[in-house]
């Protein structure tokens, strides 16, 4: 009986780790990700990585191969097997970035929006940059490229792209010829460029792989942003993260080569215009439309040509060579992005259209509260105290905070002189302290009553002297 190896019974054998608290956890990301794919987001959906990173951050201790095993117990995740052997390439330090478009659906201001992601990943390190786009466009693919130069400083020896309709202009026999913009960037950036093979997307496995690994880790917890500002603020800290992780095999060296990269690049030579510029005639709401859109210009220049450079994310607006405008670009049919600024002019001769009008709706909540308390009964004056300000560098974010130090100081009823004093006083301020206490409310009743008396005191002997030496006032 010694000699018997002995046997184990482990069909009955259960998971120790795996409580139920767990497996509700991760009911829960299985359900988030239904929802995902019938949203149409399938591609930012949790990986069963992300599951079990997001069971340890929660404080749970767990292995990632038992949630594997639960997870396939549950549902079927086939993987499709590949036959074909590919062969792992060397690259020197700075010498070869890949480039790769991706989709990405987001909620700005709760509205879902399609946007895209331009992907840059070293072929040494494999270190990842992206930028977010509404188009796929020659502007946002040039934009993407400068972006990506100027967060690196610097321009690597060779890019590598597949044949996008925005690096590929034609194919002639065998060869490709290269867009207008990768022509200009390639002269202007000088680096050099090539283009995978029809249908072959490992040929840049690099960012092929990127694209999923990075929208994933950026927005499959993280979905909800005020505008796409803050969600390219949120991706540039992700890709950071990414970046800079460390805990693996293929992670264990990551920050020393993308140093390599970064201190192998070609110099940077500046920032590439990337913009197309127009010409529009400004109609008679002192506005130009384009595609649909209206931005407004100074009243000044209605029935005026203009000349517009046009960005992927603003405008900006051009008469001769003075630049007279700017706007966010809109991409709303039928939206009005106008400033009240640019109508000043005609509101300081019809100001009675104020209260009434589009551009006031538009204006700032503060500047409308001010106008509301102060200036109401009084349009043409807060007209021209909105023009003094423009015309001396002062935004109605100035005035705002000059009649909130007014009130701070016990000032009640608020004049135009008073704002512009203390609107050059601040100035004058930021070189200079000012000695003089802020006047108290009691303090300001107190000089108001002694300034009245001793009104009303002037008045009397004045009247008693007329009465005395019977002058009789004129009228």
């Amino acid at each position: 009986m010694l000699t018997i190896q002995p046997r184990y019974d482990s069909s009955r054998r259960r998971p120790r780790r795996l409580t139920q608290e767990i497996k509700d956890k991760i009911g829960f990301c299985l359900k988030k990700n239904a929802v995902k794919i019938a949203t149409g987001l399938r591609k930012q959906r949790m990986l069963k990585k992300d599951i079990h990173q997001f069971l340890l951050s929660q404080g749970y201790t767990i292995s990632y191969a038992t949630v594997c095993s639960y997870i396939k117990n549950i549902e079927s995740y086939k993987e499709k097997k590949k036959s074909e052997a590919f062969i792992r390439l060397f690259y020197e330090p700075g010498c070869i970035a890949e480039f790769d478009w991706g989709e990405v659906l987001l909620f700005i201001d709760g509205v879902k929006t399609k946007f895209y992601l331009a992907v840059f990943t070293f072929g040494h390190s494999n270190g990842r940059y992206a930028y977010l786009f509404r188009h796929q466009n020659t502007l946002a693919f040039m934009e993407s490229h400068r972006n990506f130069f100027r967060d690196i400083h610097g321009v690597p020896a060779m890019m590598v792209y597949d044949n996008m309709r925005v690096a590929v202009k034609s194919f002639v026999g065998g060869d490709k010829k290269p867009t207008e913009a990768l022509m200009k960037m390639s002269g202007f950036y000088c680096f050099e460029y090539r283009f995978c093979n029809v249908r072959a997307g490992w040929e840049k496995g690099h960012v092929e792989r990127s694209v999923e690994y990075v929208r994933r880790k950026a927005f499959c917890l993280t979905d909800h942003f005020g505008d796409i500002h803050s969600a390219q603020e949120h991706l540039n800290r992700v890709c950071m993260q990414v970046n800079n992780e460390q805990g693996s095999l293929s992670t264990a060296e990551k920050t020393s080569r993308l140093e390599a990269d970064l201190s192998s690049l070609k110099p940077f030579p500046g920032n590439l215009g990337c913009f197309e510029v127009y010409e529009y005639i400004v109609d008679k709401w002192s506005t130009i439309s384009m595609k649909n859109v209206h931005y407004s210009v100074p009243d000044s220049l209605v029935g005026e040509k203009v000349h517009v450079k046009v960005y992927s994310e603003k405008i900006v607006i051009l008469y001769g060579k003075e630049k007279v405008a700017s706007h966010q670009r809109s991409y709303c049919g039928g939206d009005w992005c106008i400033k009240l600024e640019h109508y000043l002019r005609t509101l300081s001769r019809k100001p009675g259209a104020l209260p009434h009008s589009v551009v006031w709706q538009r204006a700032p909540e503060e500047l409308r509260r001010l106008y509301d308390i102060h200036f109401k009964e009084d349009n043409r004056t807060f007209v021209l105290l909105l023009d003094y300000a423009r015309k001396n560098g002062f935004s109605g974010t100035d005035i705002v905070t000059a009649c909130k130090e007014l009130t701070g100081r016990g000032v009640r009823k608020i004049s135009p002189d008073q704002v512009k004093a203390m609107l050059h006083g601040s100035v004058q301020g930021e070189t200079e302290e000012t000695m003089e206490p802020p006047v108290l409310p009691a303090q300001q009743e107190n000089i108001e009553r002694e300034a009245v008396d001793m009104l009303e005191g002037i008045t009397a002997l004045m009247t008693g002297y007329n009465e005395v030496h019977d002058i009789i006032p004129t009228i």
